[in-house]
């Protein structure tokens, strides 16, 4: 049985969905993600200067900014900058603050799998309370906080099964999603401004931590452990690089407040120099343009709104007035679309959830079939498949060259195609009727 880390945050879009559509969801995730970032900010400004927090926040902006849509991760990213904000401005008089995190804890884990960011994140303050003897009075206290938020992630309909379940999901992962590569295989393999951008951050951010741990502040000693754990994190795995974003912004703040005040003094003397001024606000210019060239903090128009895309959902539509025979042979990116689309009516061969499937499925059924012919035969027949309805922007190695069969294949005919999904049907007697109606003129693909 594969276990739903995020059962609790689809209802929550299913009840946002039902009130307000698509757009509410759109504003609702957009809103808490401003919320999370304002929480931080909040942080790194008490701790340094607001002018200090905005640049380091602008400076992250597009790593904080990389997975901004509707997903089980907003609440991940909400809850990590709560934790935060109460670890951080806890006090004597506030130490009751911490019992909300408990209470967080439960529906953190029952919403998304990053729930273990909420023990680390009180982990990282118990250490200091433990080792900095001007912190020990709030060593019972979030001791008690670590021990309930661990507790609490026991809240969820599977126990341990839920605990664990963050630790063990790879044991059954055949499928290479993109975000969970690591940012260097991007660099190798898609080197894209982004990346190389992530790459440049995750370097200076290393050297910034030295330079904190050089200074010995230890009141700032659980940022700079959050700081280093997520960006080791977030290199290895580019899902998490808007968490490193996010949790890292008072770190930054810091050190960015730390030397314009040490050296004060030669930036005034380079702010009255006519040469120097001119020279840095002609790289300044030129470095803005490079940035805008590269949209790393410009949005592209294509995603602004709060509707779906134009035509988003026309091939789901349009496959509901087929009502074709047999099953459907779908990809990976599809799954979700299709479920949302078409269940209880047609049953998808493979969703966005890896680990809900046996590895020896994937690789062995799902992989396999579209590298094979002979696989792809028998797979054909033993799920009796009627129609392949693909996201055809798949780049997997072994999609492309699938797909391209089926199109030159006489038994396999297209039906639909737009910038997105293509559909075909099996040329069986039960599809005679569709197919003779709806068959795309030859010409319409090239490759």
């Amino acid at each position: 049985m594969a276990v739903n880390h995020h059962w609790l945050f689809g209802v929550f879009a299913y009840l946002g969905y039902e009130l307000g559509g698509f757009p509410l969801l759109v504003i609702s995730n957009a809103l808490l993600n401003l919320l999370a970032i304002g929480g931080v900010l909040l942080v790194a400004s008490k701790i340094s200067s607001t002018k200090s927090a905005l640049i380091a926040g602008v400076f992250l902006l597009p790593l904080l900014i990389d997975r901004n849509q509707v997903r089980p991760e907003t609440i991940s990213f909400l809850f990590s900058s709560i934790f935060l904000v109460i670890l951080w401005f806890q006090t004597k008089k506030r130490r009751w603050w911490l019992t909300a995190l408990v209470a967080l804890q439960i529906v953190w884990v029952n919403s998304h799998l990053f729930f273990v960011f909420g023990p680390g994140l009180v982990g990282a303050f118990f250490l200091r309370s433990l080792f900095v003897k001007k912190f020990r009075w709030q060593l019972k206290s979030l001791g008690i906080t670590l021990l309930g938020v661990v507790l609490a992630s026991f809240f969820n309909p599977v126990a341990w099964r839920g605990v664990i379940q963050p630790f063990m999901i790879f044991s059954n992962y055949a499928y290479p999603v993109a975000e969970n590569q690591s940012v260097w295989f991007f660099l190798k393999f898609h080197p894209s401004p982004s990346y190389w951008y992530s790459a440049i951050v995750l370097i200076i951010t290393f050297g910034l931590v030295a330079y904190i741990l050089k200074q010995r502040r230890s009141e700032f000693l659980p940022l700079i452990l959050i700081t280093a754990v997520f960006a080791i994190a977030g290199e290895m795995v580019t899902r998490i690089l808007s968490f490193f974003a996010l949790l890292s912004i008072p770190l930054f703040s810091i050190s960015f407040d730390s030397i314009w005040n040490k050296y004060a003094k030669t930036i005034h003397r380079l702010q009255e120099n006519t040469l120097a001024v001119m020279i840095i606000s002609t790289v300044s210019f030129v470095g803005l343009l490079i940035l805008i060239r590269t949209s790393l903090f410009v949005p592209s128009l294509y995603s602004l709104g709060v509707r779906e895309t134009p035509n988003a959902n026309d091939s789901a539509e349009f496959f509901k007035t087929l009502n074709p025979s047999g099953n459907i042979f779908n990809n990976y990116d599809i799954g979700g679309y299709l479920i949302f689309h078409l269940y209880p009516d047609y049953k998808v061969f493979i969703d966005n959830r890896p680990e809900a499937y046996p590895s020896s499925f994937i690789e062995n059924e799902y992989i396999a079939a579209q590298k094979d012919e002979q696989v792809w035969e028998e797979i054909a027949e033993k799920y009796d498949i009627g129609s392949i309805f693909v996201y055809y922007r798949d780049r997997t190695d072994w999609f492309e060259p699938f797909i391209i069969r089926r199109l030159d294949d006489p038994r396999w005919v297209a039906v639909y195609a737009d910038q997105d999904a293509i559909i075909l049907l099996d040329d069986r007697p039960e599809n005679a009727e569709l197919i003779a109606k709806y068959r795309l003129p030859e010409g319409v693909f090239s490759y």
